[in-house]
């Protein structure tokens, strides 16, 4: 395997340096990988320089005098790099949440690989009537969650199927679209009810009024980002550009 030499580590003994999990697709603008990270036990995909915002993480732990002429160069280049981005507000999206994307794809092989341990992923990341239902079919439980993937959130760590949003015909929670679409249904009196919990749930705002929702989505709608690790909901992200 090809790899870029960035200090001496003969010299940094113990000292190796940090890696930090990759970067999730769902916060564009916010982060990004740069150049990826071996450390001993880690994945494979795990950034050793990266952006957040207006912070780099440099993984390295040598002084400029210990990098190697490759180190040095792609050093400067970072700080030149990440210059352009100094005092710009960002959002830091916390990590309250298991991913669908990731996370449930990770657990999904796991229970295939280790049937010793399927009833306690079941319990642990399935509501009781999904694993009861499937307990004995997993392979059927895969397939259900990706047919409905777009409809998925956690509920107490446990992968949910939104079966109000499924309701009321929309067919993602993770599009900006849903917003607009729910505040369109609060307009119908038979689904007004569905459609404000919803939109409790994925937005985390308290507005009681179609007129105060539709103010905030035009507001904001060119702005906002879902998270699944924030907590499957939408977040506002300030123009980096």
């Amino acid at each position: 395997m090809k790899v870029c030499r960035i200090q001496d580590t003969n010299n940094q003994v113990g000292k190796a340096g940090a890696v930090a999990v990759g970067v999730y697709a769902e916060y564009p603008g916010e982060a990004e990988t740069i150049m990826l990270g071996f450390a001993p036990g880690k994945s494979y995909d795990s950034v050793g320089i990266g952006r957040h915002g207006n912070y780099m993480l440099w993984g390295w732990s040598a002084e400029p005098s210990k990098m190697t002429p490759a180190g040095q160069k792609l050093f400067l280049n970072c700080i030149s790099y990440i210059h352009k981005y100094d005092r710009k507000p960002f959002v830091a999206i916390p990590r309250r949440a298991v991913t669908r994307d990731r996370d449930l794809v990770m657990i999904f092989d796991r229970m295939q690989q280790r049937p010793q341990y399927l009833e306690r992923y079941l319990s642990n990341y399935f509501p009781a009537e999904i694993a009861s239902q499937y307990k004995d079919d997993i392979a059927g439980m895969r397939k259900h969650y990706e047919e409905n993937i777009e409809l998925v959130y956690a509920v107490g760590g446990k992968f949910t199927i939104d079966e109000d949003l499924k309701s009321l015909g929309i067919d993602s929670n993770r599009k900006v679209a849903t917003i607009k679409s729910l505040i369109e249904l609060l307009a119908e009196e038979s689904k007004a009810s569905l459609a404000q919990a919803c939109l409790n749930r994925y937005a985390k705002q308290t507005f009681t009024s179609a007129q105060k929702w539709n103010q905030w989505y035009e507001e904001n709608a060119g702005h906002l980002i879902f998270s699944d690790r924030g907590g499957y909901c939408f977040y506002k992200v300030p123009d980096l550009n």
